[in-house]
């Protein structure tokens, strides 16, 4: 006891977490040190409910104390004894899942916790369902409102009697600040369900809503500022009826409707935002093919000369043209993060409005489609502290003028690479970080990394894709590195162990592999090598 009550508040925490809930509250006994840190604010916050009552879930229905930075290990489930799969159990009579379900409601009313995070997986095609109602009015109690802080529900199937309950219980959760209403794009394509809950969302202090193939009837959010939502037909309504207070927003296609509504979107005057997103949806193997937009020439053009407050913006679709570029370098010139993921150019000479952007500090621009070389020579951007380029035509590396960057991401040939890093090294000596993106799979040489030590204060050092020898790190001079992290991701390596690696790097930390291959060895999902 004497060496614990030394302990920082933040560590005490991280112990307490592989408790079990009856043991953390026994430990809430032991002095007033640990049960101040139990139930103080910060603590309670890293508890979170989950109840999957979805039918071909094979997990445990019941995880609650669950810290997103701890392992599978340390997660506790209350009562342990809940089976897997209760579906299968009604229907072939082997248990007792309909008083397992009783048993945990009377759990959750006992156990006295409140919860800040709170996700329902749902899915209403089961013999108990009036069982899984009586568990979620338990939790939705008044005495058991008084902390939640975000609700997310995860639907599988139209539940508009559960959406009903749990919207009614929104108004009385008196702290709920972001809340989440998602339905199964897959599961509706399947079974050709339309969600469209007859409900109102009704909160006075909601500032953050989600909602994912699901469109409410009504939103009445007077503190809402903040919407991710998927485009379908009928969102732009929603979107327009909280425009007036909204400052981040969301938009991801979803690519199992050609009418999706883009040009409604595109429609609406949105002069508050400050953060815009603007995504394609994930195929799978329901979708098909979305056509091209078919909106009028120009009403996109129109849409983004207007945003004039915007300081984030993301562009994740199939491809940015060259004259919304130009808008946006325009109009918004406050940006402080601009990233685009497909930019085509035809003129190069377009890349010098980024001059515009004298705030800016991250740019992404992975993938510049042009048939000329491009360049950044004439570009000024005095606050940059992140570049990420991977596919672009530049031979003359003119990135290297952003002397201040932080973090640098740069894609290059395998024969190209010790020149880059030459180049980077003589010009570019503040980063901590470095990602090279090898553009093929090519022997990387052995000279690429031999002048890592100009470069003082890089930290951290990632190498996607390649093929690394076992002396790829041979020409480093020795114990002159402040490295402290390596991450290959995606490479072809002869083996995990370089020839001189902790004489190279004497303050290297970490070493990391993730789905790489090695020969002659399975791949590795994710390895992390201690060096200290």
């Amino acid at each position: 006891m004497s060496s614990f009550e030394f302990l920082p508040f933040e560590i005490c925490c991280m112990i307490f977490d592989y408790l079990s809930v009856s043991d953390l509250k026994n430990a809430s006994l032991t002095c007033r040190r640990w049960c101040h840190i139990i139930f103080s604010d910060y603590y309670i916050r890293r508890f979170m409910l989950r109840i999957n009552l979805h039918r071909s879930d094979q997990t445990r229905m019941v995880k609650s104390m669950g810290s997103p930075l701890l392992s599978e290990r340390s997660r506790v489930s209350v009562p342990s004894s809940f089976p897997c799969s209760l579906y299968q159990r009604c229907r072939t009579g082997k248990g007792k899942s309909k008083c397992e379900l009783r048993h945990m409601s009377m759990v959750l009313r006992r156990s006295c916790r409140h919860y800040n995070n709170i996700t329902f997986v749902c899915d209403n095609r089961s013999e108990f369902t009036d069982n899984v109602f009586n568990v979620i009015l338990n939790l939705l109690r008044p005495s058991g409102l008084e902390r939640v802080e975000i609700l997310k529900i995860i639907l599988s199937s139209n539940l508009n009697v559960l959406v009903t309950i749990l919207n009614s219980a929104i108004r009385n959760m008196a702290r709920l600040r972001s809340f989440h209403l998602i339905y199964d794009p897959q599961r509706r394509l399947q079974c050709g369900d339309q969600v469209r809950p007859c409900v109102v969302i009704e909160s006075q202090t909601i500032t953050h809503i989600e909602l994912k193939s699901v469109i409410p009837e009504q939103m009445r959010l007077p503190k809402l500022n903040s919407l991710d939502v998927s485009l379908q037909p009928g969102i732009a309504g929603i979107i327009e009826s909280v425009a007036r207070n909204l400052t981040t927003l969301q938009l991801q296609l979803d690519c199992t409707s050609a009418n999706c509504g883009e040009e409604e979107i595109y429609a609406l005057s949105l002069n508050q935002l400050k953060t815009l997103k603007l995504s394609r949806g994930i195929m799978n193997e329901f979708s098909f093919p979305i056509p091209v937009s078919s909106n009028r020439p120009g009403l996109k053009l129109r849409f983004f000369r207007h945003l004039d407050k915007l300081e984030k913006l993301i562009l994740e679709e199939k491809y940015t043209a060259e004259n919304i570029f130009l808008a946006i370098c325009e109009t918004s010139r406050n940006l402080v993060e601009l990233k685009i993921d497909h930019l085509k150019v035809v003129n190069c000479t377009v890349l010098d409005k980024l001059s515009l952007l004298q705030n800016l500090k991250i740019l992404s621009l992975p993938n510049i489609y042009s048939s000329h070389e491009i360049s950044f020579h004439y570009v000024y951007l005095p606050k940059l502290e992140s570049l990420h380029l991977e596919v672009f035509k530049d031979s003359s590396y003119s990135f290297s003028k952003f002397v201040n960057l932080k973090r640098l991401t740069v894609g290059s040939y395998s024969s190209q690479a010790p020149e880059v890093i030459d180049i980077i090294s003589m010009h570019i000596q503040r980063l901590h970080e470095l990602r090279l993106y090898f553009l093929d799979y090519a022997g990387v040489p052995s000279r690429t990394f031999r002048k890592l030590t100009y470069l003082g204060q890089l930290r951290k050092l990632e190498l996607i894709k390649g093929h690394l020898r076992r002396d790829v790190f041979g020409r480093c001079p020795p114990g002159l590195s402040a490295l402290e992290t390596i991450v290959f991701s995606f490479c072809q390596l002869d083996t995990e162990h370089f020839d001189g690696l902790r004489e190279k790097f004497p303050k290297l930390k970490d070493v990391r592999f993730v789905d790489c291959l090695v020969r002659g060895q399975l791949p590795y999902s994710e390895v992390r090598l201690s060096y200290r």
